[in-house]
């Protein structure tokens, strides 16, 4: 009888410890959780400083990102009209066939300094004062195309669905898309150039290989 309840009384103890072990872990993990959450609550007053300060700094950049753009554009400017200068003296003497397309390197140089600076200006914005500025450097861009026809150069247009043109494209990638068939164009980095009817750049593009 006496065995009985010794046993009884062990086997209690070792409950209760239990339940008083299971209690402890339990205030332990909602300290942890209670520690976290300060922490977070830490980190979101933090981070919300951060986006004020992120907001005036866009709010400063928008008000001197127009001038580092006309200054760009003065630079290509100034670059296009020295290079067409210097095209102009060199080959002012030569033959006709050196005259036709001994420009094509630098012509294409041009060219490269051309197709950076409109993807400079082609981009959304909803600033309105960036967007007039964009016009206005968009007429410099006509303009530019003016003078590379000057030079007999011509773009050639490449549109996606396009079948691809070795002798005037280039793949820089291809796709594997159901929607278009073998050897189409999917994608258009950059138009091709002609100097007179020689390509003197190719056009970049992806290319649907099945």
């Amino acid at each position: 009888m006496k065995d009985t309840i010794d046993n009884q009384n062990d086997s209690s103890t070792k409950e209760d410890k239990k339940i008083e072990k299971e209690g402890e872990d339990l205030v332990t993990k909602n300290v942890e959780l209670l520690e976290k959450i300060a922490k977070l609550e830490e980190q979101l007053v933090s981070n919300n400083i951060k986006i004020l300060n992120y907001e005036n700094q866009l709010e400063e950049h928008n008000k001197t990102y127009s001038e580092k753009l006309k200054e760009k554009m003065e630079q290509a400017n100034n670059l296009v009209q020295e290079k067409i200068a210097k095209l102009e003296e060199k080959y002012s003497s030569e033959n006709h066939e050196i005259k036709k397309y001994g420009i094509a390197k630098s012509a294409s140089e041009i060219i490269e300094i051309v197709d950076q600076f409109k993807k400079a200006i082609n981009f959304n914005t909803e600033d309105a004062k960036i967007k007039n500025f964009l016009m206005g450097f968009k007429m410099f861009a006509i303009m530019f195309d003016s003078l590379l026809s000057n030079l007999n150069v011509s773009e050639v247009k490449v549109e996606i669905g396009q079948e691809f043109d070795p002798a005037m494209m280039e793949a820089f990638d291809t796709t594997n898309d159901e929607k278009f068939n073998d050897n189409i164009v999917t994608k258009v980095i950059s138009n091709a150039y002609k100097l007179h009817d020689r390509v003197i750049k190719y056009a970049v593009v992806a290319v649907n290989k099945k």
